[in-house]
């Protein structure tokens, strides 16, 4: 762990390529023993361009998933805004592409993701992940309920689609599940209309 995941104070950048995507700079506080930081702080984070229509449905829930090194995870769209973040000393190449109908539609963003980083994704952004640790802990902060049964509203592109230009790491390699590898190609993907998100 470098110095310089000490040193950020909180911040936030606009994606350009995919109008709603925002990173978040997160401080983290930590000496030899280890380290702390506030994951989210609403109040901190609402002036710095976080949505306050993210809690206008008054539903909120936190998600967890542990990975290993190697999986790849996505590329998935679910029917809710989520904020994302690494949970513990674990990275990731994070990918986002916009299925949202419009000019950014088929738009790729991808960053490295510790736990000095955070991003918000609105609906309609699909999101996947490749772990380049030991193991991660990715949590998802979302605005809805997760049910099995919402499965149907997802979207879905695939991981390997040439027309991404996403540069997963040995992606040859990588450990991906059955339904990820059958997702379709981006020229065959319908656009998520507005009465769709």
């Amino acid at each position: 762990m470098t110095d310089t995941f000490f040193e950020k104070e909180l911040a936030a950048r606009p994606i350009e390529a995919i109008p709603g995507l925002i990173e978040f700079d997160i401080p983290v506080h930590g000496d030899n023993r280890g380290w702390f930081k506030e994951n989210f702080q609403k109040e901190k984070m609402l002036p710095l361009g976080f949505p306050e229509s993210f809690f206008a449905a008054d539903k909120l829930q936190n998600n967890v998933s542990l990975s290993r090194q190697g999986v790849l995870r996505g590329l998935h769209a679910e029917p809710w805004d989520k904020y994302i973040s690494v949970a513990d000393n674990g990275r990731v190449l994070g990918a986002w592409v916009d299925l949202r109908a419009g000019d950014s539609f088929g738009h790729v963003y991808q960053t490295i993701i510790d736990a000095s980083k955070g991003i918000y994704v609105p609906r309609g952004v699909a999101n996947g992940f490749q772990v380049l640790s030991d193991t991660v802990s990715y949590s998802y902060l979302v605005n809805d309920y997760w049910a099995l049964e919402l499965k149907p509203k997802y979207a879905f592109v695939n991981y390997a689609d040439p027309a991404l230009g996403i540069t997963w790491d040995d992606v040859e390699h990588a450990e991906v599940s059955e339904a990820d590898k059958q997702h379709p190609l981006l020229k065959d993907v319908q656009p998520l209309q507005p009465e769709q998100l």
